[in-house]
Order: C-alpha cells, then sequence, then structure tokens
C-alpha cells in the first residue's frame, strides 16, 4: 500500500511537471524582447505585445488580460471586451499639474492590490495564473502595477509593450497619432469597442 502511495504521488508530480512545462511552452511562444529602455523593465521581466497577447488569449482562455488604464480612457478611446480585469493602476489628479510632462499629476491607485485580488476570486484565478498588463503604450501605468504585484507574489506577470494605443508615428500626415502597434492596430477591429460592459466596468468607491 505504501509502495502504491509513493508510485502514486510521483506519477502525480510528474504529470504537474509536465503540465508546467507545457504552459512554459506556450508562453515562451509568445513573449517578447524586453524594452530598450531599462525604466520600462518589471521585477518579473515578462514582456509581450498586443498582436501575441490576442494570439495566446486565443489558445489558452486561462490568461487574464488586465487593463490599468482609465474610465475616460475606456469610454473615449476604447477598450477591449478580452480584458477580464479593468482597474486604473494610476489615478489623475484634475487639481494639480505636473509641470515636466506637462500634463495633470498622477498617483498610484492605494486600493489597486485590494480590487485587483476582489476580481481574481470571481475569475478562479490565483497567483499561478498568467496574466498580461495593459495600459496605453506600455510604459508609465502597466509597469507600477507590475511592480505591486510583484511585491505581493504575483510572478507570471506580463507587460503588452505596446500597449493599447500603440506608440507615436514619427513621421508622415499621421505625426504623432498612436498609430504604431498596440492593440487596435494589430489586432482585429471587432476585438475592441466603445460601448463598456457595466459587468465589467470599473467603478469608483
Amino acid at each position: 500500500m505504501k509502495k502504491m502511495n509513493i508510485l502514486a504521488g510521483a506519477l502525480l508530480a510528474a504529470s504537474l511537471a509536465v503540465t508546467s512545462g507545457a504552459y512554459a511552452v506556450e508562453a515562451s511562444k509568445y513573449a517578447g524582447a524586453a524594452p530598450s529602455k531599462a525604466d520600462r523593465h518589471t521585477p518579473q521581466g515578462l514582456y509581450i505585445d498586443a498582436a501575441n497577447t490576442y494570439k495566446w488569449m486565443k489558445e489558452d482562455d486561462s490568461v487574464v488580460l488586465v487593463d490599468v488604464r482609465t474610465p475616460a480612457e475606456w469610454q473615449f478611446v476604447g477598450y477591449t471586451p478580452m480584458a477580464q480585469i479593468m482597474i486604473p493602476s494610476v489615478t489623475f489628479q484634475f487639481n494639480k499639474f505636473d509641470e515636466k510632462k506637462p500634463r495633470y499629476s498622477s498617483k498610484i491607485n492605494d486600493n489597486f492590490i485590494a480590487e485587483f485580488e476582489e476580481k481574481l476570486f470571481d475569475l478562479g484565478a490565483d497567483k499561478d495564473t498568467a496574466f498580461v498588463i495593459m495600459c496605453r503604450s506600455g510604459a508609465t501605468r502597466a509597469q507600477p502595477a507590475a511592480k505591486m504585484l510583484d511585491q505581493y507574489g504575483y510572478k507570471n506577470v506580463y507587460i503588452m509593450t505596446d500597449g493599447f494605443e500603440g506608440g507615436k508615428v514619427k513621421d508622415g500626415p499621421h505625426k504623432q497619432w498612436r498609430m504604431k502597434a498596440g492593440w487596435k492596430v494589430d489586432n482585429p477591429a471587432d476585438t475592441w469597442t466603445y460601448k463598456i460592459d457595466k459587468e465589467k466596468a470599473y467603478l469608483e468607491k
């Protein structure tokens, strides 16, 4: 009996190892290089672009897309219903101005982790789940979210390096327009909309 239990345990461990390896292979198939700017790097060191996020999610429905932009962006710029979690990692203070940018001052959403973990229960997700963090262009808001998640033990967190809108075009008639890669540019048109799903949408508390 004891030998049978040992054998069963060994078979289970082997099965888990194979499964874990399979997920690692799937993730590495779509993962990308780190951003060239060091200040965009994350503790997890995991990166992926919008086009490959879409492909990965179509192949593996356990991947969770987290949109950390603001409610104003979802309403006026658009969002993808494929995002299962919508929580701003940074909020803007419209009574203060950031002279360096220049733009309105921003602050980290202190409730981000608490609100994030509330959503996980409903999704049946946990710290082993693969998460992809999406902001506007893959920089100043996705990275803080990844850092906060790392502090709470979330290691399987990818940054979408081109974000929802992508980067700015540098030349031509569309100069300064955000049309360089990103979810809206590189993925099918029917994967994003302006019609917000009220069941998913973030409501300020």
